[in-house]
């Protein structure tokens, strides 16, 4: 059944493909704790040998402190999305050049900018490198201006370098400009609406930054540009039109005026997803569930948003789902610190799983005195905004000796710690 129809032949070539890799390759990549990077470079060449995968992560460039260096081998991986497994020489080459080196190490916020430009590129030419790094637009008080090649390289992404011309072009525009230098905050909301697509027509940012939806007293309204941004992440500069729909939407009103608020959560929500539809908006700001003496709770709104971002449009039985599980409640009610703690754990990773909440919030290592120990959670959720963390890093972390103080962990380094 599966065979039957066009393009089958292909597909039951993969197919055969598949099975006949050998049963160690298998479970050898399976087992692999780095399976992301490991399928972004073979994305689109078929299933990697077991030696190969080991002979990458064992490479000596690739280490740090006797361990594989998850930050480099992720850089690594970007750069050679779809291409296959790099040389060991290719890589060395990459690492060792010059003109990603500071203070005699390898500068990895640097590699980071470069390896978003070769996004499945595979590896740069050390001129290439070189001549970006050293333009002169991308100078300030003599040194490569790192905000600005931040902003370049999210245009860049997948694109590969750029042209000096298009650079300088762009971040000379006048209406990039404000008393007489480049306006970074405008750039940084440009860069994120042209991520991968490439460098915008300068007629194109002027007519964006021109529409009237968009002012403010006779001038550009930068917190209104930003949320746009964001709901523009990625998909290039949006139509007029479909600005003053969102911007006038009888659900994000208040007072007669645009709720930024409720704009700032719908955005957050929306990120990299385009304008949402009218009726959606209405359909989330309207549950039931979100409602408190009778208004929206933006305070509830907010925690919903942080764990949607990027996400889309959560069901509205999800909302119901998690709002009343028995483990958020305190005394019949919602526990708002409770849940605002774990929106911060599961931002942009959608809504937990019951059981995974239940489990964390009953670790040992995070009672006292019998009860939860907020404080410490509160620490924890800052610190794990990548999902829930497993039991070993808490109980790891919390009895770290560097965190104890006279034989108990010291709760105030701990929370100092948290914030950075």
């Amino acid at each position: 059944m599966l065979l039957v129809g066009e393009g089958s032949s292909r597909t039951k070539k993969n197919i055969n493909a598949f099975l006949s890799i050998e049963d160690r390759d298998v479970q050898a990549i399976a087992s692999y704790p780095l399976i992301k990077s490991i399928s972004s470079i073979c994305h689109g060449k078929g299933f990697p040998k077991a030696g190969d995968v080991d002979t990458l992560l064992k490479l000596p460039s690739l280490q740090k402190d006797g361990q594989l260096d998850r930050q480099l081998l992720s850089s690594i991986s970007s750069i050679c999305n779809g291409k296959g497994f790099p040389k060991a020489g290719d890589v060395d080459t990459l690492l060792k050049l010059p003109s990603l080196q500071k203070d005699g190490q390898l500068d990895r916020q640097l590699l980071s900018s470069i390896s978003s430009i070769c996004n499945g590129k595979g590896f740069p030419k050390a001129g290439d490198v070189d001549t970006l790094l050293k333009l002169p637009s991308l100078q300030k008080d003599g040194q490569l201006d790192r905000q600005l090649l931040s902003s370049i390289s999210s245009i860049c992404n997948g694109k590969g370098f750029p042209k000096a011309g298009d650079v300088d072009t762009l971040l000379k525009l006048p209406s990039l400009q404000k008393d007489g230098q480049l306006d970074r905050q405008l750039l940084s909301s440009i860069s994120s609406m042209m991520s991968s697509r490439g460098f915008p027509k300068a007629g194109d940012v002027d007519t964006l930054l021109k529409l009237p939806s968009l002012q403010k007293d006779g001038q550009l309204d930068r917190q209104l540009l930003s949320s746009i941004s964001s709901i523009c992440h990625g998909k290039g500069f949006p139509k007029a039109g479909d600005v003053d729909t969102l911007l006038k939407l009888p659900s994000l009103q208040k007072d007669g005026q645009l709720d930024r608020q409720l704009l700032s959560s719908i955005s957050s929500i929306c990120h990299g997803k385009g304008f949402p539809k009218a009726g959606d908006v209405d359909t989330l700001l309207k549950l039931p569930s979100l409602q408190k003496d009778g208004q929206l709770d933006r305070q509830l709104l907010s925690s919903i948003s942080s764990m949607m971002s990027s996400r889309g449009f959560p069901k509205a039985g999800d909302v119901d789902t998690l709002l009343k599980l028995p483990s958020l409640q305190k005394d019949g009610q919602l526990d708002r610190q409770l849940l605002s703690s774990i929106s911060s754990i599961c931002h942009g990773k959608g809504f937990p799983k019951a059981g995974d909440v239940d489990t964390l919030l009953k670790l040992p290592s995070l009672q006292k005195d019998g009860q939860l120990d907020r404080q410490l959670l509160s620490s924890i959720s800052s610190m794990s905004s990548r999902g829930f963390p497993k039991a070993g890093d808490v109980d790891t972390l919390l009895k770290l000796p560097s965190l104890q103080k006279d034989g108990q962990l010291d709760r105030q380094l701990l929370s100092s710690i948290s914030s950075i």
